[in-house]
């Protein structure tokens, strides 16, 4: 079967490997749709300067696929040959997902509803949750999204179901902040044309953010310091985005404001992947409206390039697993 993996660093390749066994819990899936995270991703192609557990060839790109159900273990009774599916696993032809209850890494059924496009980012539920359960977004509360790449995205449309009085989507491409309005967002500031802190205030009757959720990735660390600033007193500042230097708090910016990390207290029930699930169902989650490439999985290894090179074409990006006609 074919696999897509970082043979050495800078670089992506489509190959083939064994197809996966599986155990009598588990089933096995062909994949349909798989989605790609760019800040994730990246970071495993990529050298980062002073990471010293990095290793090539790398095999372990992408956490979001969909699909179909073609075989089932012998103890499996939850799912049957052709359900439609949703797992944790790389981006590959065939995937083995447990079906045991309480993994990290369940098989999520798909609704009937949800298209095979929208149903990867139903692996995404259980994380914006989290989140937004981190940042307690009270209703009327002024919401900053620092960085609209996919997750910023994401957290713009979560963000919106907490009730705030306004979302600021901020990037420094314009391009991504058309995709930002698409997601939810009330306004949206290039950062690059202004100061920033001074156009978050004028936006905001006056006052900073109350909540900012830090979605920046790589080496863009400067971001971090911004993220902190245009937070007002008694907020709170989510650090989400992977960031490959150290990151600087500025002096005085949190005796009187939350630096919340998004890995801490996080819960890690699969049953989360089901209420992204149901909402993408309902439509309250616009997530295809942020889809700007879709690539058959011949072609995947050249939009790596462009994700890196030039990352402001890039919204969400789908490969898709099916045979081409």
């Amino acid at each position: 079967m074919k696999k897509l993996i970082s043979p050495e660093p800078n670089r992506v390749a489509l190959v083939d490997v064994p197809e996966p066994e599986m155990g009598p819990d588990d089933v096995l899936v062909r994949s349909v749709r798989s989605l790609i995270s760019a800040g994730s991703e990246l970071k495993r192609i990529k050298r980062v300067e002073g990471e010293s557990e990095q290793t090539w060839p790398n095999y372990d790109l992408g956490y979001a696929i969909c699909g179909e159900v073609i075989e089932c273990g012998e103890r499996v009774e939850s799912f049957k040959t052709g359900d439609r599916v949703a797992t944790m696993q790389h981006h590959q032809q065939v995937v083995v997902s447990s079906t045991l209850p309480g993994i990290v890494k369940a098989t999520i059924p798909i609704p009937d509803a949800v298209s095979w496009d929208d149903a990867p980012f139903i692996l995404w539920g259980r994380s914006c949750w989290n989140w937004t359960m981190k940042a307690d977004i009270a209703i009327g509360e002024t919401v900053a999204v620092m960085g609209l790449g996919l997750v910023g995205l994401l957290m713009v449309m979560w963000s919106r179901l907490r009730g705030p009085g306004r979302i600021i989507g901020i990037d420094l491409h314009d391009s991504r902040l058309e995709l930002g309005l698409k997601a939810g967002a009330d306004e949206v500031i290039n950062a690059s044309e202004c100061d920033l802190t001074q156009a978050v205030v004028e936006l905001n009757g006056g006052r900073e953010a109350d909540v900012t959720f830090h979605c920046v990735s790589g080496n863009a660390v400067s971001s971090f310091e911004d993220s902190q600033r245009i937070t007002a007193s008694g907020g709170r500042v989510v650090l989400i985005g992977h960031h490959s230097k150290p990151l600087t708090i500025l002096f005085r910016e949190f005796l009187s404001k939350d630096l919340l990390g998004a890995g801490t207290d996080y819960d890690y029930d699969s049953r989360l992947f089901e209420v992204g699930a149901r909402l993408i169902e309902r439509g309250a989650l616009p997530v295809s409206g942020i889809v700007t490439h879709k690539v058959h999985y011949t072609e995947a290894p050249a939009i790596y390039e462009v994700l890196d090179a030039r990352p402001d074409e890039a919204g969400a990006v789908l490969i898709s697993w099916q045979d081409k006609r």
